[in-house]
Order: structure tokens, then C-alpha cells, then sequence
């Protein structure tokens, strides 16, 4: 079986994260964030990357936009087109034109939502075989299914986010490989979950300790999984499914609802 191979990302120093001081998701603690550890923690992901041989890009954060450090809610790319996101909330849509400027200084070409269309990039997109998993319900509407097809030629698959713990769709769903993907039950609406269980033929359940860990916000590259540490039981699931477990600390950024696959954006990947 191919497996993914991630070759570079993208990803934003978080020099000003601990400035946030809203609220736009229940795991939010505005003024409990620690720079230092925040940074520290950063750090220690890139070096983790790193060690996978991944070329790690990283683009300026501007002061005024803590939650920039979130990359990967910036846009989706496919090849060296991305499609910009547009944010549901305020607070963090200043963030759409400084991506904006690294992608077209990069050589992205650049592709807009509708003003009345919202999606969060990544946060709520998964290339999956030939088809885009979308999280609606929250960040996403599911009039961007139909844009986002037309847009990449694909096959959209929208499932309905019921549980604003899991905002996006990268905290309560998790690809592993073609055959695999772990998901928290909860979080998805009755339906969903019957979409999820004819689509995906190995689909394993995080317990609640394990959604609550951000267990699904980790990123897998050839067969290592870079995924939060204190998740014992994740680990073991991996280990038994041939995959080495890579652990890190996003303690400071799980204080905004972030972890892992957030901070990273993936621009350049292939098949092993």
C-alpha cells in the first residue's frame, strides 16, 4: 500500500500567539498562553519535522493575528494552486492577506470563495483516494462543497460537525492511510457517521480521552505520526497498525484549539 510522503509545509513562527484575547471556540483561554513555551514548543515540532526530512517554510506572523500561527486554516493547495480561505469569524480574517502575499510570491495560483461561502482551509478539508472530505457545520457551509468541485475536479464529500468542541474537521477526523482513518463518533451527525462507515474500510473510534487529547490533529508522513504526547493509548493503536509514534507538546496552542496538524500546512507531497 502507497503511503504518503510529505516533502514541505508551511507553517508561522508564533512570535505573537500569546497576545490572543478572544474567544471563538470552547477550548479558547485567552491570557493563559506562555511565549516562551509556545516557542519552545514551535520549535521542537519543526525540529520534529525536520528529522522526517521536510522542508519547513515559514511565513512572518503579523502582530495583530495570533491565531496566523494556525497554517494550515489558511488554504487549500493542490499542486501549486490554493484556494484562500474565508474565515466565519472577525478576528481572523485579517489573516487571509498576508497567506495571501506569501502564496503569490511563492508562485501559487490563487483562488477565491464567493463572499457569501465560508471554509477554513485544511481545518475542514481532507484529500482522501479521490474524493474531499469537507467538515460543515461550524467554519464550513455546505455551499462550498459544490465550489470546491467544480474548483479541484473532485468528488466533495460534506459531513455535518455537531459538536462545536470539533469546530474542524481535523479535530475529530483523522486519515491514516487509504485504508484507515480514526474519527471521534460524537462529533459527527447520525448520518455522517454512516458516511464515514461505508467510505472508510478500517474505521477505528478515539475514545474520549483520545478526541479530548487532539488525537486527530496529527499529521502522518511515510510511517511516522507526529500527533500531542499523553496519549498512550493512541500510541499503541499506532504501533499495532505499523506506524512510529512521534510525540510533541502543543499544550500553548491546544489553549486555542489547535494542535499538530494546525500549526502545518502541507505544500509538497508524494506517494512512497
Amino acid at each position: 500500500m502507497k503511503q504518503k510522503l510529505i516533502k514541505k509545509v508551511l507553517m508561522c513562527e508564533p512570535l505573537y500567539f500569546d497576545s490572543l484575547d478572544y474567544v471563538i471556540n470552547p477550548w479558547m483561554t485567552p491570557g493563559k498562553i506562555n511565549k516562551e513555551k509556545t516557542l519552545n514548543e514551535w520549535e521542537q515540532l519543526v525540529k520534529a519535522y525536520e528529522e522526517q526530512n521536510i522542508t519547513v517554510e515559514v511565513i512572518k506572523q503579523n502582530r495583530d493575528c495570533p491565531d496566523m500561527v494556525f497554517a494550515t486554516d489558511q488554504g487549500i493547495i493542490r499542486g501549486k494552486k490554493v484556494l484562500l480561505s474565508r474565515f466565519w469569524h472577525d478576528e481572523r480574517k485579517p489573516e487571509t492577506e498576508y497567506y495571501k502575499e506569501w502564496f503569490e510570491k511563492n508562485g501559487y495560483s490563487l483562488n477565491y470563495l464567493p463572499n457569501d461561502v465560508y471554509l477554513e482551509g485544511n481545518g475542514d478539508a481532507f484529500f482522501w483516494k479521490d474524493k474531499l472530505l469537507i467538515g460543515i457545520g461550524y467554519r464550513a457551509d455546505k455551499t462550498s462543497c459544490d465550489v470546491i468541485s467544480k474548483l479541484f475536479d473532485i468528488e466533495v464529500i460534506p459531513l455535518e460537525i455537531i459538536d462545536s468542541k470539533f469546530y474542524h474537521l481535523d479535530v475529530g477526523f483523522f486519515p491514516l492511510n487509504n485504508d484507515t482513518a480514526f474519527y471521534y463518533p460524537p462529533a459527527f451527525s447520525q448520518k455522517s457517521r454512516g458516511v464515514l462507515k461505508k467510505l472508510v474500510p478500517n474505521l477505528i473510534e478515539f475514545s474520549k480521552d483520545e478526541a479530548y487529547g487532539f488525537c486527530a490533529n496529527s499529521v502522518v508522513t511515510d510511517h511516522h505520526v507526529i500527533h500531542q504526547k499523553g496519549n498512550p493509548t493512541f500510541q499503541e493503536k499506532l504501533n499495532k497498525l505499523g506506524y512510529v509514534s512521534v510525540e510533541v507538546d502543543t499544550g500553548e496552542f491546544m489553549k486555542s484549539g489547535g494542535g499538530v496538524h494546525c500549526l502545518t500546512n502541507v505544500l509538497e507531497e508524494t506517494l512512497s
